[in-house]
């Protein structure tokens, strides 16, 4: 049997085909595709979370608690503050802070509060059963980014 090994580099997108990333990694990607504007592509990124079962609570839980950490964030920032004290970060986790920091720049701060509150009131809305979540999470992410 004859196995035909192709050789050069390894992409970023050869290692996302070949793994399943946690929820949070894809949210990350979901954010820097929203703050480039590049808004279709993020809400293809909801809608393969979706696809792959992910609860849409979870979905929802983990985007509002990305923003909050993105607005405290921007808030250490503009007061030059620490922001791994201000995000409670261990040691382990020192590497996002660039990402934090350079997904916050992408955003008013007024914006990050705007889209928590958003967020917020969809989480209500959709327990009380007035909006579709999704529908709902899809045009938040639409009017802000």
């Amino acid at each position: 049997m004859n196995i035909k090994v192709k050789v050069g580099s390894i992409t970023k997108e050869d290692i996302d085909n070949l793994t399943t990333k946690k929820i949070e990694g894809i949210i990350f990607d979901l954010i820097d595709n929203l703050a480039t504007k590049k808004t279709d592509n993020a809400i293809k990124i909801l809608d393969n979370l979706i696809y792959r079962k992910e609860p849409i609570a979870k979905i929802l839980v983990t985007l509002y608690n990305h923003f909050k950490k993105l607005y405290f964030c921007s808030i250490a920032m503009n007061n030059n503050q620490d922001v791994s004290k201000i995000l409670n970060l261990s040691q382990k986790q020192m590497f996002l802070i660039s990402k934090y920091k350079k997904q916050a720049n992408y955003f008013k701060t007024s914006d990050l509060r705007k889209i928590l509150e958003e967020l917020a009131l969809l989480d209500y809305n959709y327990k009380v059963g007035e909006i579709d979540v999704e529908v709902g999470l899809k045009s938040i992410l639409c009017v802000y980014c």
